[in-house]
């Protein structure tokens, strides 16, 4: 079977997995999983639609940024009361500003447009990556494979969120700063990157970062890399004026010193499956860890500055250990924090007879992650 035959039957395979999710009464809106708890705040709009909603359950983060996506200009009273936390979920507005161009103001098409958001994203990734890595043999359909069924592309996914389009952009701007260093398109996907998820500025700054260039063009990078950032900064200077006064967390819980969420995860998982508590959240966290950490070592043990995505891939290892236990409680939180890494360590991983070991190893959540999506 040929990589393009194989590349098929898997995109096939993703299609049913997602077309699985559909109900004629609620249509997609089972992947943005509203939940229970939620159900009494929902934004106005909503109350009156058939929307699948996950029972005695709190729901995830996709269902704050579907609403957001009813009034991405946060004119709404309402947004603050629907919100766990308004500033911090407004500020990543380019996915649900999307989803409200597509819907046409109407919020039952906007709902939809939000949940196949990502569905569009997988395939778009799908095929900038095919292109990108080349070749026919089975250790390029594993690149593939490993980076479009990772926990943090599949999870995207599952519950509508904002890291898939995040790298997404990240692999535009690659593609476009390899061709032209200095092209604006960079600027311009960097810029859309960082509205959809500000962590994505570590991407930017990495990518600005060339050590191959010399003399290194200090004031030009500075200027794309501030005018990456720009529209962030003004769209978070109007998201902290529209919910002023208004509480909830600002995303700086996320991280903590280094090693230590990792750590107390690490520890707290061993205790529970110690106890014979073998719940997902535990057991497949420590195996998490050791996949995380594989990929960390092996774009480590390989560096190649002059590559864009091994700095990006490096840059997010260091991010890999800031993360707090808060993240880390559920470890496919983390996976998704640092999906760019885990796409640089399959891109780069060297082709030796170390390969398959490592690509095993680096990708010990995949099956837990198509296992999540069923």
């Amino acid at each position: 079977m040929s990589r393009i035959a194989a590349c098929w039957i898997v995109s096939l395979l993703f299609a049913a997995l997602v077309l699985a999710k559909f109900s004629p009464a609620t249509g997609f809106t089972g992947l943005i999983r509203f939940g229970e708890s939620w159900q009494e705040r929902r934004h106005p709009s909503l109350q009156n639609l058939p929307i699948a909603t996950a029972s005695e359950s709190n729901g995830y983060d996709g269902q704050f940024y579907a609403q957001i996506a009813l009034d991405p200009f946060l004119r709404s009273p309402a947004l603050a009361q629907v919100l766990d936390s308004p500033a911090y979920r407004a500020r990543r507005i380019l996915t649900p500003g999307t989803a409200a161009i597509l819907g046409l103001g109407n919020p039952w098409w906007t709902l939809q447009a939000y949940a196949l958001l990502n569905v569009l994203c997988w395939f778009a990734l799908g095929w900038l990556l095919f292109r990108h890595i080349g070749g026919a043999d089975w250790p390029a359909f594993a690149r593939w494979v490993g980076c479009m069924f990772s926990i943090g592309v599949l999870d995207s996914v599952r519950q509508s969120l904002v890291d898939l389009p995040a790298v997404l952009l990240l692999v535009l701007a690659v593609t476009a700063f390899t061709q032209i260093r200095t092209s604006p398109r960079t600027t311009l996907w960097l810029a859309l990157g960082n509205l959809t998820k500000e962590t994505s500025l570590l991407g930017a700054l990495a990518l600005s970062c060339d050590p191959s260039r010399r003399p290194f063009p200090w004031k030009r990078a500075a200027l794309s890399l501030a005018a990456a950032a720009l529209p962030l900064a003004l769209w978070s200077l109007y998201v902290e004026q529209r919910f002023a006064g208004t509480t909830g967390g600002t995303g700086l819980g996320n991280f903590t010193w280094p090693l230590l969420g990792l750590l107390k995860q690490a520890r707290n998982c061993l205790r529970e499956v110690s106890l014979g508590n073998l719940d997902g959240r535990y057991s497949f966290c420590l195996v998490a860890i050791l996949g995380l950490l594989t990929q960390a070592w092996v774009l480590w043990r390989n560096p190649q500055p002059a590559s864009p995505w091994w700095r990006i891939g490096f840059a997010y290892s260091i991010l890999l250990l800031f993360l707090s236990s808060w993240v880390w409680s559920g470890y496919w939180a983390a996976c998704r924090a640092v999906l760019p890494m885990t796409i640089a360590f399959n891109l780069l991983l060297p082709a030796n007879r170390l390969f398959w070991p490592l690509w095993i190893l680096g990708n010990l959540t995949l099956l837990h992650g198509v296992w999540r999506f069923l």
